[in-house]
Parts: C-alpha cells; structure tokens; sequence
C-alpha cells in the first residue's frame, strides 16, 4: 500500500513539475512590438521570422507581417507584464528589424503628411502626462528611438542643439521602455527633449520602416514631415522644416 500511494505521489509530483516546465517554454511571439501567445494572423501574412534569447535564456520568436496587424488581431495582444524581460525581447527585437530592414519591403507609412496627427494621451519620464491639447497652436517634433538603436544614441546630441536653438517648439522623444531602462541612456548622453516612456501608441506608427522615426506637426496639428532612420540629410531637411513652421 505504502509503495502504491508513494508511485501516486510520484506521479503527482512529476505531473506538476511537467506542467510547470510546459508553461514556463510556452511560446511567445513579437509582431510590431506587441506580445502574443500565438501567432494572430495566418501564417501566409508573415513575411520574416527572427529566433531571440536573452543572456537569461527567455526566448521568443520577432515576426514580420506583410500588412499592419488589424486591431481585431490586436486584442490578442498580451500585457508586457505577463513577459519575463519584456523590455529586453523589446530591444532585442528592434535591434535586429533594424539590422535587417535593408531585407524587408517597407510597410505603407502609416502616417503621411498633410494628416492630422492623432490624439495621443503619454507619459514623460517623471510621470507627467502629456495630451494632444497641451501642444495646440505649438509646433511640435515627436521622435521615436529605444535604448539599443545605435543611430538613434548618435543623433541625440544634435536633436539636443536643435531644443537649444528653437525653444518655443514642443520636442518629445519616445520609446516603449519603461523610465528605469530609459534614464541612464538620456542622462549619459544629456538629451534634453521631453522624454516619454511606455509609448504603446506612437511606435504602431513605425511598422517596418525603421529606426528613428522623427515627425513634424505644424501649429495646426497637421503633420508636415516624417523621416524613418537617420542621416545627416534628414536632420537637416527635418530641421529646415521646423524652422519654417515656427
């Protein structure tokens, strides 16, 4: 008897440790920067798919769609605070969409000029909210990087020049990071835009087509310029627009 109910136990014990071990390798995908348990679209949509494990062994699967993810897919979305090392999946998967762009279609802009630009309700770095309405009649620059961009570190400095140089204009930075990963970063580098942090929004503007992304709006709330990555080039066709626009 003693040996019968031991082998239940046994088995018990054995059932549990499987199931804990099952849900601990269940997968976890990446589609533009938003967590799924399972793929939301037909495979047929996807057009790229990346193997990401962190230093800590969480692994997940960065995919790229052909169209931008519907929001009925969306809602299959699964909190960043249901992933271990979220920010770092985050940063992994950044890093290597932009390594690997030059290999990607761009996705249609998702934003163009002569739009209005949407609503937006975000958070700066010490916890302050920011709405559409505190920009009204201001010309505003959002540009949108994450801490493992390597472009996006370099040209910090000169966005900083041009805040210094154009005061009266609304410059936010933005990345989906949470402010602990964020501030070591801006303060290294003295970057002096308003910082918003755990952007769920302006990132679903990027798609595939790289980072940074850096967009004017004119006093009218209608965007005027959008640039994906970075070159000198852009900076100062970006800085040549907002000039005209204050």
């Amino acid at each position: 008897m003693k040996k019968y109910l031991f082998a239940i136990a046994f088995c018990l014990v054995a059932m549990a440790s499987y199931a804990q071990n099952a849900k601990a390798t269940e997968a976890i995908y990446i589609i533009e920067g938003l967590f799924f348990r399972e793929v939301p679209v037909d495979f047929s949509l996807t057009d790229g798919v990346m193997s990401i494990k962190t230093a800590n062994g969480t692994q997940a699967y960065g995919m790229s769609v052909k169209e931008p993810l519907s929001e009925a897919a969306k809602k299959f979305a699964v909190s960043e605070e249901e992933i271990p090392e979220a920010d770092v999946l985050l940063e992994m998967y950044q890093e290597r969409l932009g390594r690997m762009k030059q290999s990607y279609v761009a996705t249609e802009e998702l934003l163009k000029t002569g739009d209005k630009f949407p609503r937006f309700v975000a958070y700066d770095i010490d916890g302050k909210e920011w709405r559409s309405e505190d920009v009204e009649g201001k010309v505003m620059v959002l540009n949108c990087w994450f801490t493992g961009c390597e472009p996006c570190r370099a040209e910090m400095p000169e966005l900083s020049q041009w805040k210094n140089e154009m005061p009266d204009v609304m410059f936010f930075s933005a990345t989906y990071e949470k402010p602990e990963t964020a501030r070591p970063v801006l303060e290294k580098i003295g970057f002096n835009w308003i910082h918003l942090v755990r952007d769920k929004q302006f990132k679903n503007y990027i798609g595939n087509n790289g980072y940074p992304m850096t967009i004017v709006v004119d006093k009218n709330g209608i965007i005027a310029q959008i640039e994906y990555g970075t070159s000198p080039l852009q900076r100062e066709s970006l800085k040549k627009t907002i000039q005209n626009l204050r």
